[in-house]
C-alpha cells in the first residue's frame, strides 16, 4: 500500500530545501527561477538548468549518486533544441554539497531500474541515472559562471 502522507512529506521536504539552497546556487549560476512542479529541473535561467537533491547520507557511502532518468531524457531533448544550454545536478549531502555537469559521456554514469522506497520494490518501468563518484565534484570546486558587476561610484575627475 502506498503511503500518500509520506509522499506529501517527501515533497514538502524537497521544496523546503530547494528554497534554502537557491541563494547558494545563485552564487554560481546567477539568478534562477523555480520551475513548476511538473518541470524536470528544479531551477533554470536562460543558460542553465539545475536539479537539486537533498539526501541524508555522506559522499562515498555508495558508488554513485542518483537522479531520475526522466530528467536525463529531458536534458537530451532540450540540448538538441539549444546546444549551448548547460545542465547540472546538485546533491546536498550531510557532509557537503556536490555537483555534476550532465553529459552524454556514458563512462560517467550507468542506468538501472529505480527502487521505489514507498512500494519497497524495484521498478523495471522506471529508471535511475547513477553518476559515478569519481565524476562528481564538490560544489566549491566549480568557478562562478555568472557574476554580478559591482557598482562603482562615478567620480568627477575635473
Amino acid at each position: 500500500m502506498v503511503d500518500y502522507q509520506k509522499i506529501r512529506n517527501d515533497i514538502a521536504f524537497g521544496k523546503k530545501h530547494e528554497h534554502k539552497v537557491k541563494p547558494t546556487l545563485e552564487t554560481l549560476f546567477g539568478e534562477l527561477v523555480f520551475n513548476h512542479d511538473t518541470h524536470n529541473f528544479d531551477f533554470s535561467n536562460k543558460d542553465f538548468y539545475v536539479e537539486h537533491k537533498q539526501r541524508n547520507l555522506t559522499f562515498g557511502r555508495y558508488d554513485s549518486l542518483i537522479f531520475d532518468k526522466v530528467k536525463y531524457d529531458k536534458y537530451l531533448q532540450l540540448k538538441e533544441t539549444n546546444p549551448k544550454l548547460q545542465f547540472f545536478v546538485v546533491w546536498s549531502l550531510n557532509d557537503n554539497r556536490y555537483m555534476w555537469e550532465v553529459t552524454q559521456n556514458s563512462e560517467e554514469f550507468y542506468i538501472r531500474d529505480k527502487y521505489d522506497v514507498d512500494l519497497k520494490k524495484w521498478r523495471s518501468d522506471k529508471k535511475t541515472v547513477c553518476v559515478k563518484n569519481e565524476y562528481i565534484s564538490k560544489f566549491t570546486d566549480f568557478e562562478v559562471v555568472i557574476q554580478k558587476k559591482k557598482k562603482t561610484k562615478n567620480k568627477n575627475l575635473n
